[in-house]
């Protein structure tokens, strides 16, 4: 006896092993004949039976959200692109007042009132659409009037396309041109700058020799001797964002690499009056990374977490399997990536500085370089891996380390 496994979707019925019956989808200028037509496409290859698809089937199947409005402003259709883009299901989104649903995104209902007036006129745009209570998301929207088969307006047709993935592509790419520069640029300049710096500290050593019976000029020397070292250290980290990656992969626990940081900074999180907490997936693989390198870079996320929390807090390491970035360039089809999400209950950052805090010099800190972000940024690409970063000021801010699993 053939299986009958029964699920929900979309608001009909599907029992695997039989035919789907469809709900009918109604859009506003369709004849009723048309609302499910079947498509019947021609076989590939001879004997193979042609495929049904409905319009529905397309509809639903396309990653683009497409939501229709009547000429009352009543949404009559949605495809499962638009229920995950506005977090609501079409049962919820269906006779919805668009000037109610889009009541926070007027540029929106701009584009619906231009498709519906007068002019009838097809419009594009890109902006940021706002989820209530669930933040913006950057989409390219186009609005077309709706026309029936007498070429009279019935509505107007959304195509609303998630612009996440693509910015986040665009603004590392402009980050990683930026990084080359300044790499070509300190490559230049260390050996002119390192060569007198060494010269300095040398004199300075010798003279604190010379002055060692007075303590207020040994103090002054030995400052000078630290402002060398640190402008030497600040060139050091300059050549690490322009050298080529020489990476040292091995297959490695990263539960493993995030206690070595943690046990390293536990004493500073108990001074600070700051909780750790764990959160690891047992069952994760190994990634294939650099030993070194990645503990440096949880190291920095975990310093900076701590700092964010001067008058205390919680700070969880939490660890699974990245289920919300399906897309990477670069990697074979199947690969799979691990998840670290480093977060603190600290200050937070602006919304403003939020796409700046991975350039090179950029920081709100008194006495920071504004290197080590950028440093951990080039480090996770070294490795395939994507670093980001979600903040609220006053509630704290997430790190997010992708990392590719080590395959086989």
């Amino acid at each position: 006896m053939q299986a009958r496994n029964i699920a929900r979707a979309h608001g009909r019925t599907r029992v695997r092993g039989l035919k789907p019956t469809p709900t009918p989808v109604i859009i506003p200028g369709l004849k009723p004949s048309m609302h499910n037509p079947r498509i019947m496409p021609t076989a590939l290859h001879s004997g193979e039976p042609a495929a049904e698809v409905s319009w529905q089937d397309v509809l639903t199947s396309l990653e683009d959200s497409v939501i229709v409005v009547d000429c009352a402003r009543g949404v009559s259709f949605v495809n499962q692109a638009a229920e995950t883009l506005t977090g609501r299901s079409a049962r919820s989104l269906l006779a919805r007042d668009a000037r109610d649903l889009f009541r926070a995104n007027g540029w929106l209902l701009d584009m619906i009132d231009n498709s519906l007036g007068p002019d009838e006129s097809t419009s594009r745009a890109e902006n940021d659409f706002v989820k209530p209570r669930r933040g913006k998301v950057p989409v390219s929207a186009l609005v077309s009037p709706l026309r029936d088969r007498r070429g009279q307006v019935s509505g107007s047709v959304l195509l609303l396309r998630d612009r996440t993935l693509r910015q986040a592509l665009e603004d590392d790419l402009r980050r990683s041109d930026r990084l080359a520069l300044l790499g070509k640029v300190a490559a230049a300049l260390a050996h002119e700058i390192k060569n007198p710096l060494g010269g300095i500290k040398g004199a300075a050593q010798l003279i604190r020799a010379e002055v060692a019976h007075d303590a207020s000029l040994v103090e002054n020397t030995d400052i000078m001797i630290r402002e060398v070292e640190r402008v030497n250290q600040l060139l050091d980290q300059l050549l690490d964002l322009g050298r080529p990656a020489g990476l040292h992969l091995e297959p490695l626990n990263v539960h493993e690499l995030l206690e070595h940081v943690l046990r390293l900074e536990t004493p500073a999180a108990t001074v600070a009056g700051v909780r750790i907490q764990r959160s690891f997936d047992p069952s994760l693989p190994p990634v294939a990374g650099d030993r070194d390198r990645l503990i440096q870079v949880f190291l920095n996320l975990v310093k900076n977490a701590l700092q964010a929390m001067s008058a205390g807090g919680r700070l969880t390491v939490a660890t699974h399997m990245e289920t919300d970035f399906p897309l990477r360039t670069g990697h074979a089809a199947g690969t799979r990536f691990v998840r670290v999400d480093i977060r603190d209950e600290g200050t937070g950052i602006d919304e403003a500085d939020l796409p700046h805090v991975f350039s090179p010099f950029f920081t709100r800190k008194r006495r920071g370089t504004g290197l080590g972000l950028a440093i951990c940024d080039t480090t996770v690409k070294e490795h395939g891996g994507r670093l980001g970063v979600e903040s609220r000021v006053g509630e704290g801010s997430v790190f997010k380390v992708s990392l590719p699993a080590q395959q086989g």
